[in-house]
C-alpha cells in the first residue's frame, strides 16, 4: 500500500492511500491528541470519488481540530518524562569532571533548568551547588524554569499548522475565545 503524507496547510492531519490490489483509495485524517490516535477514513468509492471524499475528510478534520486543539508549549513542559529523577520537569542535577595539571581529577555540581525557546532550541541556566549549596541552587533552577515556562507562549512547534488550522476554524464561526494571558 502507498501511503503519502502531505504536508500543506490545507492537508495538515490527512494523508492519502492507494491500495491497487486491494482496491482500495481514500483519504485517512489521523491526529494524535493527549496521547490518544483519532483516526477516521474516507474511501473514495463510499463518498462519490476522490475530490468529494477529501472534503469530507477536511470536513472532519476541521470539527476534530475545534473539538481538540493542538497542545500548547506550556502543556508539552508539563509532561513529566519516564526518565525523571529530579522530580520537577525541565529540572536535573549533574557533575562537570574537571582534569587538573597534576592529572587528578574534580567534579562541580550543578542543578540545571531547561526550556524550549523556539522550534529546534531550548535554554538552559545552571547554579553550581559550590557556590550556592545545594538546596538553593536546586531552588534557582525550579525557579528559573517555571520562569521560562510563564513567558512561553503559542502551541508546541510540531503542532504548529493544526494550531493555526483551528483558530481560523474558530474564527470563522465567530467562536474566538478570550485570551486568559496577561500581556505585559
Amino acid at each position: 500500500m502507498k501511503h503519502t503524507e502531505q504536508t500543506t496547510d490545507k492537508s495538515y492531519g490527512i494523508s492519502r492511500f492507494d491500495d491497487d490490489k486491494r482496491r482500495a483509495h481514500g483519504w485517512r485524517v489521523s491526529l494524535r491528541r493527549h496521547g490518544t490516535k483519532l483516526v477516521e477514513n474516507f474511501p473514495d468509492k463510499k463518498y462519490g470519488g476522490r475530490q468529494k471524499a477529501l472534503k469530507l475528510a477536511m470536513h472532519f478534520r476541521d470539527e476534530l481540530l475545534g473539538k481538540f486543539p493542538p497542545i500548547t508549549r506550556e502543556e508539552m513542559c508539563r509532561i513529566r518524562r519516564s526518565n525523571n529523577k529530579s522530580g520537577i520537569n525541565g529540572v536535573y542535577t549533574y557533575a562537570k569532571r574537571y582534569k587538573l595539571r597534576d592529572g587528578s581529577s574534580r567534579e562541580t555540581w550543578y542543578w540545571e533548568a531547561t526550556w524550549p525557546a523556539e522550534q529546534g532550541k531550548h535554554v538552559s541556566i545552571n547554579f553550581s551547588v559550590k557556590k550556592y549549596g545545594e538546596e538553593l541552587a536546586r531552588s534557582m533552577a525550579i525557579r528559573a524554569r517555571q520562569k521560562g515556562i510563564e513567558d512561553m507562549e503559542g502551541p508546541f512547534w510540531a503542532s504548529e499548522r493544526g494550531c493555526l488550522r483551528a483558530r481560523n476554524m474558530r474564527q470563522r464561526a465567530g467562536n474566538t475565545p478570550s485570551s486568559s494571558r496577561k500581556v505585559a
